[in-house]
């Protein structure tokens, strides 16, 4: 199958091989598959190139996404590697549970996540998020299936979480969720002129919420050099427990011939963007 499989940085080719994984799960469980040709590709929101596969062929991961295993009680979720993380949202948040760790987007795969060691906001709290698999699936290039946890297959499991795909195929793995009030966030927003300022809220921030990041304006100079805010938050305790799954924003289907990405520009949104959090 034949299509276009980028980064979200748009970084490598625009286009590529892909095959189905029923198809690439057929190939290495037969040996028919040559060593370095195949790469499990998730849902490309990969910064660089890690989702790319130029010499080779690349896995669609996405048809693999069925749920293995839902445990209310423990919280624990056992399913394929292509799920998204949002269809984990939806499923688990009228039970009060919610992903440990989620980047800066829900529409990132199971095992996209594992294989790139995504982290979050909570990072102070959480670490990333292989922190919370407890076990998962990998098909080897030998044909071999291996369960690997902390305890089984210890460095083939340490090997695999932010190993970038390159120790086997990810089929399916179990994740621990956490437990969450709802759904909601209230947040709190501290803006500090320097980073002085930012040093004398972050401590305290890490230690009051769940959730803590900083912006800083890092074209500001002279007296406002450094000035930027913080913003934290914990899950409201009366919010939502429910989710609808949403649908991805349209992108933009060519390369403008002209960059916004320039410093006139930037100074104008970064005042702005300030100014809005004040």
């Amino acid at each position: 199958m034949d299509g276009i499989y980028p980064s979200f940085g748009r970084v490598g080719p625009v286009g590529t091989r892909a095959i189905p994984a029923e198809e690439a799960v057929a190939l290495l469980r037969s040996g028919s598959a040559r060593e370095g040709s195949l790469l499990g590709y998730g849902n490309g929101r990969s910064y660089g190139d890690t989702c790319q596969n130029s010499a080779g062929t690349l896995i669609d991961m996405r048809g693999m996404k069925r749920v293995l295993h839902f445990d209310a009680e423990t919280g624990v979720l056992r399913a394929e590697a292509g799920l998204l993380l949002s269809e984990i949202i939806a499923l688990a948040a009228p039970h009060g549970l919610f992903p440990p760790v989620v980047p800066g987007t829900q529409f990132v795969t199971l095992g996209g996540a594992i294989a790139n060691d995504v982290h979050g906001k909570n990072h102070h709290r959480r670490g990333t998020f292989g922190c919370h698999i407890e076990s998962l699936t990998l098909l080897r290039s030998d044909g071999k299936e291996v369960v690997c946890s902390a305890e089984s297959n210890p460095r083939l499991y340490r090997a695999t979480i932010g190993g970038m795909g390159l120790s086997g195929l990810i089929l399916n793995a179990s994740i621990r969720l956490m437990r969450v009030p709802s759904l909601d966030v209230e947040q709190k927003v501290m803006p500090f002129s320097g980073l002085g300022g930012y040093f004398d809220l972050i401590d305290q921030a890490d230690a009051e919420n769940e959730y803590a990041v900083a912006w800083i304006d890092q074209l500001a100079s002279g007296a406002k050099a450094g000035r930027g805010v913080l913003l934290a938050g914990n899950h409201s305790r009366f919010g939502r427990r429910s989710a609808t799954l949403p649908s991805e924003r349209l992108a933009v289907p060519f390369q403008p011939p002209l960059t916004l990405l320039n410093r006139p520009f930037l100074r104008v949104f970064n005042t702005a963007y300030g100014w809005s959090k004040r």
